[in-house]
């Protein structure tokens, strides 16, 4: 092996010692967009604006009339709802809130059909299964529990931007508010039609705060690989408790 050969073979290597090491330095990332953190969808909310007349006056009169009058304005809330894009926050949910969309539209289509056809008895069925759909986005995108949205809040820019980053700062600062959430998680009850699965929730909630400080004493010596396994295993634990309210039970 000629002299030159062997200066390039020993500067490639260099090289590569070089770029190995630079992955496993912490990096930096910026702070997660407010608006990604928003758990509301306000073109939701204005078609409670003509949900609440049609379910809570219009349907229990039997005031047909009305119904047809309300028809129409339903279609341009409608049509917003449906161009809506999730935040990140949300975007766990989007298969569940496209499903939500598509049952909405339909009974909504049921409903129009049978107020034009002044259909009576069909403009009442399809005005519950419409109030029905409505009730399932709103449930979709509503947190389960406010204390376990507190910790959601900081999971979220932990699990898809700090630690991606490797922002050990960040990750620190998220670890610590995700912590000081854990005693008020611990103290919530479930509502009853969960109430069987309470000492699942405990029992779940008790993991999520040990991985929680599991990751923060690694964080006292880090390494990147031992970092992401730690934020791995907080994301599988929160996942554990969120199964409760998507499924009734998990695990």
């Amino acid at each position: 092996m000629s002299v030159r050969t062997t200066l390039l073979s020993v500067t490639l290597a260099s090289a590569i010692s070089v770029l190995s090491g630079c992955g496993d330095k912490p990096g930096s990332v910026p702070e997660v967009p407010a608006e990604e953190l928003t758990a509301s969808i306000p073109e939701l909310d204005a078609v409670h604006e003509f949900m609440e007349p049609l379910w809570h006056d219009a349907f229990p009169a039997r005031d047909f009339e009305r119904i047809q009058e309300l028809v129409p304005e339903f279609e341009p809330t409608l049509a917003a709802l449906d161009a809506v894009e999730l935040p990140g926050i949300l975007q766990d949910k989007a298969e569940a809130w496209y499903e939500g969309k598509l049952i909405l539209a339909s009974a909504f289509e049921g409903l129009k059909a049978a107020a034009d056809a002044g259909n009576e008895e069909e403009m009442l069925g399809y005005a519950e299964t419409f109030h029905m759909s409505y009730e399932g986005l709103v449930r979709i995108i509503r947190p389960p529990l406010p204390e376990l949205e507190a910790v959601h809040q900081h999971l979220y820019g932990l699990y898809h931007y700090y630690g991606p980053g490797y922002d050990v700062e960040k990750i620190r600062g998220a670890a610590t508010e995700m912590a000081a959430a854990i005693p008020a998680l611990q103290a919530a009850e479930l509502p009853s039609r969960l109430s069987d699965h309470q000492a699942h929730f405990e029992m779940a909630v008790t993991d999520l705060g040990e991985t929680i400080g599991a990751l923060m004493a690694t964080l006292d010596n880090p390494g990147k690989e031992a970092v992401t396994a730690a934020v791995e295993s907080v994301h599988a634990a929160y996942s554990e408790i969120e199964g409760i309210f998507t499924t009734g039970s998990h695990g």
